[in-house]
């Protein structure tokens, strides 16, 4: 009976308690074992990390699909490195059981953890399919609005902003096209990007289209941004019908049975739209809101088309408000200095209110002496409002100190309206067109490019980008650019919008830089001559475009080419002519040629073939020994063309 008793009740307890007992005395006497293992694992899910991120900011900047459990997943790796960082090396050699104990338990429970974490990552699936840039999804991180409704401070916009929500949220046909209409300057794209914040973050619609209208649209690259934000993919149809009938299908399919809401928003309108273009009919479909931004309530009219039309008025700036608003930026306020604030005063009537007006110049002459103050007002009086905003943008360009951030500036205005410029463009371009003094290395190009593009973010001349490492130019400065190029001997030719009639009377053997959207061109002008040109860039070309054999014959000067988009990029063997480019960036590319004149660019410093989905490259890249920087971002499975594999491509 007592053996019994012992093997059945006893024996199990005893066991279970010397095993209790061996773990936890492991956890003193193995508690160094246990720590070493536990930074070890650490420092490989620190690595997974970092791959991570880095996956997760390529897609963010390019617009592809991210998993939804990795935001998550590094939440919970912060919060393990947060446990691991807080058990201490000191508590591993003491004579301190207790202190042993607990250092080797903890060790040992983050190193479980850590294990999990990293299988887990393993189990994410990362497809990289394009992003529907429209949808509308709720985020963790998302930006928190600002206190008053319309994001400003301004009493006098809490009205139109509400009004403009208000008919947002209405769901009948006296509200489907609604405009927000007011002077240039005055924030009707500020105050639309608010309302598009506010409908996205309380779910009013299941996709959100914002495309940029502008002076010149480029009806092709509208129709193609539509076609990405929607479906997430472009357009292949080569004809402005064609497309439409395709958008046209992609929104009646989303609408059908009522299952989608979709806000299209259209800013900057200049002149009628034709929705039907854009694969809207009219009246409007129900499910479907239209958001314009416009300085002519008549043209918004026009382009509702027999849909209701709602216009909410965004005027300017009462005078108070104006008045702080300058005081602010100018930092002068009455009590610190009466006559200065009174000289600001009139300034700010001579800005009109308007607050890009007062932003641009209450920075511009923040701890300047009295005498710059009173010269700016001189030169704003006797102009008209429209000159007087030019002026003000002409006098901010001038009070920038350094030449680096002039050319800078300058150089933003070579990108489309409302584009999304990229600071690394800039530190590539900058570096082949030499913008840059005392730089001898990359590294410092690039910190010199970021310092230059902040000062002008600080002085309003630039605005930051929702986009990661972007940043992006108001429609009235770049305005201001290309028409101070073009004072120069036409020595810029930028053509942004319908390029389909694009011809030689727009040529001028004395031009410097080019930049074109392609997108509708069928054939570029076979005497095309730019002897003095050193910067081409051509964007959104599709395969029917045609390029004469000798494209580059002619341009001995030639130190930057930049290609974004293009179906079939002109790169033929007459580049051995530019002995002197610097930079070759393609992105986003086909490259459905033989690459081997590439290494014939023997004074080549940077080369970039990102997303150009390219496989093999020439031996010859050997050739390139002035080479600093190869950009081959997505170029998976990449050899040379002797079969060699290229290592961490």
């Amino acid at each position: 009976m007592e053996q019994i008793l012992y093997d059945q009740v006893v024996a199990p307890v005893v066991k279970f308690m010397a095993s209790h007992i061996t773990k936890r005395l492991g956890y003193v006497i193995c508690s160094t074992k246990h720590v070493t293992g536990m930074r070890e694992k650490m420092s490989r899910l620190v690595a997974t990390r970092t791959d991570v991120i880095d996956h997760k900011n390529r897609n963010e900047i390019n617009d592809k699909e991210i998993p939804a459990r990795v935001e998550a997943w590094l939440g919970e790796v912060e919060k393990v490195k947060d446990e691991v960082e807080s058990i201490s090396d000191d508590a591993i050699g003491c004579l301190h059981m207790k202190n042993r104990y607990r250092a080797g338990r903890n060790a040992s429970k983050a190193t479980m953890r850590i294990q999990e974490l990293i299988t887990e990552n393993s189990e994410i699936t990362w497809t990289d399919a394009p992003l529907a840039a429209g949808r509308a999804t709720s985020s963790t991180t998302s930006t928190p609005l600002s206190s008053s409704p319309g994001g400003d401070d301004f009493k006098s916009r809490e009205v139109p902003f509400n009004d403009a929500l208000k008919l947002l949220q209405q769901d009948d046909n006296k509200s489907q096209v609604i405009a927000l209409c007011g002077m240039g300057g005055v924030g009707k794209t500020h105050m639309m990007e608010q309302l598009k914040k506010v409908a996205k973050n309380k779910k009013m619609f299941d996709f959100v289209v914002k495309v940029a209208i502008g002076r010149n649209p480029n009806l092709f690259s509208i129709q193609n941004d539509i076609a990405i934000q929607i479906g997430g993919e472009g357009i292949r149809e080569a004809t402005v019908e064609a497309r439409a009938d395709t958008l046209q299908r992609i929104f009646k399919k989303m609408l059908e049975d009522d299952k989608e809401k979709i806000l299209v928003i259209l800013d900057d309108v200049w002149e009628k739209v034709v929705i039907k273009d854009l694969g809207l009919t009219s009246p409007l479909p129900k499910g479907v809101k239209l958001l314009l931004t416009s300085r002519d309530s008549k043209v918004c009219k026009l382009t509702a088309g027999i849909s209701l039309l709602q216009v909410v008025q965004v005027n300017e700036l009462s005078d108070v408000e104006a008045q702080k608003f300058f005081s602010e930026y100018a930092g002068v306020s009455k009590e610190h200095d009466q006559d200065l604030f009174q000289i600001g005063c009139d300034i700010v009537k001579k800005c009109g209110n308007l607050p890009l007006a007062i932003q641009l110049i209450g920075t511009t002459l923040k701890s300047e002496d009295d005498y710059a103050w009173r010269d700016t007002l001189n030169r704003l009086k006797n102009h008209d409002l429209d000159d007087s905003v030019q002026e003000i943008i002409r006098i901010s360009y001038e009070y920038v100190r350094k030449d680096e951030d002039k050319a800078i500036f300058l150089h933003c205005g070579l990108f489309p309206e409302d584009s999304d410029i990229q600071i690394e463009d800039l530190v590539r371009h900058g570096w082949g067109l030499k913008l840059f003094k005392n730089v001898s290395t990359l590294r410092e190009a690039r910190d010199r490019t970021n310092t230059c593009v902040r000062n002008l973010v600080n002085a309003n001349l630039l605005m930051d980008s929702e986009r990661l490492g972007c940043v992006k130019m108001h429609d009235l400065v770049l305005a201001f650019v290309l028409a101070r190029v073009s004072e120069d001997d036409f020595a810029w030719i930028v053509n942004h919008g319908d390029v389909s009639s694009w011809c030689r009377d727009e040529m001028n053997e004395s031009c410097k830089r080019i930049s074109l959207r392609c997108m509708g061109m069928s054939e570029f002008p076979r005497d095309f001559k730019c002897p003095d040109v050193s910067f081409i860039q051509l964007m959104d070309g599709d395969q029917s475009l045609k390029f004469p054999e000798d494209f580059y014959a002619s341009m001995e000067n030639l130190k930057v080419i930049a290609f974004y988009n293009m179906k079939y990029p002109p790169l033929p063997t007459s580049l051995q002519f530019s002995t002197n480019l610097k930079s070759l960036c393609l992105h986003k590319c086909k490259l459905m040629f033989d690459c081997s004149f590439i290494g014939d660019l023997v004074n080549l410093e940077v080369l970039s073939l990102a997303y150009c989905g390219i496989r093999k490259l020439p031996s010859k890249i050997g050739n390139l020994r002035k080479l600093k920087l190869l950009d081959l971002t997505e170029c998976a499975d990449l050899h040379i063309d002797d079969g060699n594999p290229l290592h961490g491509c």
